[in-house]
C-alpha cells in the first residue's frame, strides 16, 4: 500500500437505477445510471465524513480500487463490485443457492438493481421472486403485474386505436341549400 495519494483518481460508479450525486465544500458531483467516473482520492476520503456520504459509497457509489477501498477502512464482499449484468446473471440463469449468498451479501443498491431486473425481464423463477421479496421488502410479482399494465397503457397512449367512421347519407333528411357562384355586384358611390 502507499500508492495512493489525495490526487490519484479513483473510478467510481454509480449503481442506483437514478441518479446519485454529492456535494462537498466546492464541489458538486452527480453520476447518472452507470456513469463512472474519476475522483480524487480526497474527495472520496471527505465524502466519508458527511451525512450520508459513507451510506452511498456502501450502497449506490461503487469504489473500483481495492487499494482505496481498504484506505477507507471499507471492508466490502465481492457481491459489492457487481455489475448489472452479473446481477442478471443471477437472476435468470443461476441456482438459487448462489442467489440466496448474493441476497446475505449484496449491499442495498445492488439488491435495488436486482428488484429492477426482476421486474423488467419478468423473472419467470417465483421462488427467486419470494427470496428477492423477502429481502427486499418488495412483492416482486406484483411489481411485474403492475409494470404489465403500466406498459399497456403506454402504448395505448402512445397509438390510440383509429377507426374509419363511415358516414352515410339520410335519405329523408332535407337536401342542403347549394350557393350560386356568380360575379359578385357591388354599388360604387363617388363623392363629389
Amino acid at each position: 500500500m502507499g500508492n495512493i495519494t489525495d490526487d490519484t483518481l479513483i473510478s467510481v460508479r454509480n449503481r442506483c437505477r437514478g441518479n446519485t450525486g454529492y456535494t462537498l465544500e466546492n464541489i458538486h458531483r452527480n453520476f447518472a445510471y452507470g456513469e463512472t467516473k474519476k475522483v480524487p482520492f480526497k474527495e472520496l476520503r471527505e465524502l466519508t465524513y458527511i451525512p450520508g456520504g459513507q451510506f452511498a459509497l456502501d450502497n449506490y457509489l461503487v469504489v473500483e480500487d481495492q487499494e482505496a477501498l481498504d484506505l477507507l477502512n471499507m471492508t466490502v464482499e465481492p457481491e459489492y463490485f457487481y455489475s448489472e449484468d452479473e446481477i442478471r446473471d443471477l437472476l435468470l440463469y443461476r441456482e438459487i443457492p448462489a442467489f440466496e449468498d448474493f441476497l446475505d451479501f449484496a449491499p442495498k443498491g445492488a439488491i435495488d438493481m436486482a428488484v429492477n431486473i426482476a421486474v423488467t425481464e419478468e423473472l419467470p423463477d417465483v421462488r427467486k421472486r419470494d427470496l428477492l421479496g423477502k429481502k427486499s421488502g418488495i412483492n416482486i410479482t406484483n411489481a411485474i403485474t403492475v409494470n404489465k399494465v403500466m406498459n399497456e397503457d403506454e402504448a395505448e397512449v402512445e397509438a390510440p386505436k383509429q377507426r374509419r367512421v363511415e358516414i352515410k347519407k339520410d335519405e329523408s333528411a332535407p337536401a342542403a341549400p347549394t350557393r350560386k357562384a356568380g360575379t359578385p355586384k357591388y354599388n360604387v358611390v363617388t363623392k363629389k
